[in-house]
């Protein structure tokens, strides 16, 4: 409520209508709004309101330009190249959670899915048509290339990628174990260079694909018990931003989409031995549905760029004075303080 109240406030399509009413409308039509308003200072009523259309058409401007950056600067795409009942699309991860969510959101479209898991599908995607299953652990290139072959053999080129994959530890860090920190980093990062690697060279030679990264708001903050998560995710962002521009200066293909997604805490398996500790300290989880639709709607769509299921203003933390960086990291110190073993996303 109070974000769609924020919007409405500051957005130009209410404030401008309004101050040129109290304004410079005909002076019946003013007259008569400002004898029902119950505001006695109009001067600051005005002042205020042409401070808000500026502030508004700011963020209006900033969005546009945003939304134009995020799209490797193409301002219209050529959106009749995409058939959705022809493409088909790689979701890594995809046997369970958000990743099965994704998958039964694309083939609702018409989309072929291929999922590659080391775990099987899960009940409700066994007899979901057009859902494929490849047996893959995404941590061997070997595997990998192995699963694309027979993808592409099987269904066709991939023109759209899910890095949906991910695994979790909750644990200090002189607790850790080499392997599950190996673990975590093959999975949540190393493995996305292999896909990517499996499956961009076609789309390049179509110019039309889409790569989507399933990131985290830890990609923007280290928490204390999840080091080696946050780790991996704010690797995945770095990925995400040098992808893009490898795709647009190295290989001259600005068609390519890629997107990252960055959830807050979601009730996935990876969550679940930390929802009570959560909840104590006060921290919303989200439904797992919630993200799925997002970025099912981001590949409909045809759009690239962040999508932040969190406090917008996340990525200018690093902007902020150090004492205030600090601050909200402490309030995230209790927050994952129980130990837990490596739970797929």
């Amino acid at each position: 409520m109070s974000r769609l109240i924020k919007n409405t406030v500051l957005s130009p399509l209410v404030t401008g209508p309004l101050l040129y009413l109290l304004t410079a409308s005909p002076p019946s039509i003013r007259d008569a709004l400002l004898l029902r308003l119950p505001i006695k200072n109009t001067t600051a009523l005005f002042m205020s309101l042409k401070w808000l259309l500026a502030i508004g058409l700011i963020r209006k401007a900033n969005k546009v330009l945003s939304d134009w950056a995020d799209n490797k600067w193409i301002w219209k795409d050529d959106k009749s190249v995409w058939h959705w009942e022809t493409e088909v699309a790689v979701v890594t991860g995809g046997s369970n959670g958000i990743g099965a969510m994704v998958a039964k959101g694309l083939v609702s479209n018409g989309i072929k899915v291929a999922v590659i898991d080391v775990q099987p599908l899960s009940e409700d995607l066994i007899n979901c048509p057009n859902i494929s299953f490849y047996q893959c652990d995404v941590t061997s290139r070997g595997a990998v290339q192995k699963a694309g072959k027979a993808i592409r053999a099987a269904l066709g080129s991939p023109s759209i990628l899910i890095n949906n994959a991910g695994i979790g530890n909750a644990g200090n860090i002189l607790d850790v174990s080499p392997e599950k920190l190996r673990a975590i980093f093959d999975v949540n990062l190393i493995s996305q260079w292999y896909t990517v690697q499996e499956f961009l060279p076609d789309m390049i030679e179509k110019r039309k694909g889409h790569i989507m990264s399933t990131a985290s708001m830890a990609s923007f903050l280290g928490i204390a018990g999840m080091v080696d998560y946050c780790s991996t995710k704010v690797g995945a962002l770095a990925f995400h931003e040098g992808l893009a521009q490898e795709i647009k200066y190295r290989y001259n293909c600005p068609e390519i989409k890629t997107t990252i997604i960055h959830p807050g805490w979601t009730r996935t398996r990876l969550v679940k031995p930390l929802e009570k500790a959560l909840q104590k300290a006060g921290q919303s989880i989200m439904d797992p549905k919630t993200v799925a639709d997002a970025m099912v709607r981001q590949i409909l769509e045809v759009k690239g760029g962040q999508i932040i299921l969190g406090p917008t203003a996340a990525p200018a933390l690093r902007a902020l004075p150090s004492w205030l960086q600090e601050r909200i990291r402490d309030k995230t110190a209790q927050q994952a303080t129980v130990r837990a073993t490596t739970a797929v996303a």
